[in-house]
């Protein structure tokens, strides 16, 4: 309700100086002030929180999924097994297990980046099962390659679950289960890792957190913006009691070379921080070293 009074003085804002006072003739309604702050506060995250803006942001920032086709392991004469993989949200993720040249019992999995999808990311644990006898199995998230449905924050988490289900349903103890994450795959390792028991974890080319990341790519989007609690290894890598590896590239122009050294002096024992001299983001395979391979082997062997 507006108020009323016989007369009252206002004072009008000048930018230039002091403000001049401005009678106001007598009975005249002056409206009431606006809202506080923090009621318009209140009301602004109540909308965000019905609209999920943040959803939307985090999935633009996070996912950049494909469904091109690249040479299969089929086409390259790989031996593996195509997946298909049924998530508790209606989901149907595809991917392939890759067995390991030598009959074992462990088995690595890998976690992928944010582009493209198991057709060309297949590669990567193949080149490392070169030099390690385990066995692989790389899925593609929601809504990349093959796999329905449409990539979103907690969705990815579901579907990491799924993933690691499946390996149980196949026989697999969870103390002879290894994850690996590349890049975006990092975050998700240690989403999954901070929930169900493994046998060790390795972060390659990942980054400390996602607004961290959102902070150099991305300075002027504000932070709200972004989900603080997705992803955000810094926090979630402190829940991790099994042998982590950290490996990053110098050159790495995407995810700078101290974002692994934040993660690896938060990190639990026991842990270890290999730098690849000269590598950047992507194309890593001429960068290992023995050291890299030695390492990996007595982590998931």
């Amino acid at each position: 309700m507006a108020l009323r009074v016989s007369e009252v003085l206002i004072r009008r804002p000048n930018v230039f100086g002091r403000s001049p006072v401005r009678r106001v003739p007598p009975n005249v309604d002056i409206p009431k002030a606006p809202p506080r702050v923090s009621s318009i506060s209140s009301t602004f995250w109540k909308i965000l929180a019905k609209l999920d803006i943040q959803e939307y942001v985090t999935s633009l920032i996070c996912f950049a999924p494909s469904s091109k086709t690249f040479p299969t392991p089929k086409d390259k004469g790989i031996v593996h097994e195509e997946v298909f993989i049924n998530t508790p949200d209606g989901e149907r993720l595809h991917g392939y297990f890759l067995p390991a040249k030598e009959i074992t019992d462990k088995v690595m999995l890998f976690f992928h980046g944010n582009d493209f999808n198991v057709d060309l990311w297949h590669e990567a644990p193949v080149n490392l099962q070169e030099h390690i006898p385990v066995n692989a199995l790389i899925v593609d998230y929601r809504g990349y390659g093959k796999s329905t449905g449409k990539p979103a924050p907690y969705g990815i988490i579901t579907d990491a679950l799924s993933m690691y289900d499946h390996l149980l349903q196949r026989g697999y103890k969870p103390e002879n289960i290894s994850v690996y994450g590349r890049s975006l795959g990092g975050g998700i390792a240690l989403e999954l890792a901070s929930r169900v028991p493994v046998k060790s974890v390795v972060i390659q080319s990942s980054f400390f957190s996602l607004r961290d990341l959102k902070a150099i790519h991305l300075p002027k989007l504000p932070s709200f913006l972004v989900k603080g609690n997705f992803l955000n290894s810094k926090e979630l890598i402190k829940n991790i009691h099994v042998p982590v590896l950290i490996s990053h590239g110098t050159k790495d122009k995407k995810v700078p070379l101290e974002h692994a050294c934040q993660l690896f002096e938060v990190a639990n024992e026991p842990k270890k921080l290999i730098i690849l001299d000269g590598a950047g983001h992507e194309h890593l395979k001429d960068y290992y070293t023995d050291e890299y391979f030695n390492t990996l082997r007595s982590m998931f062997l």
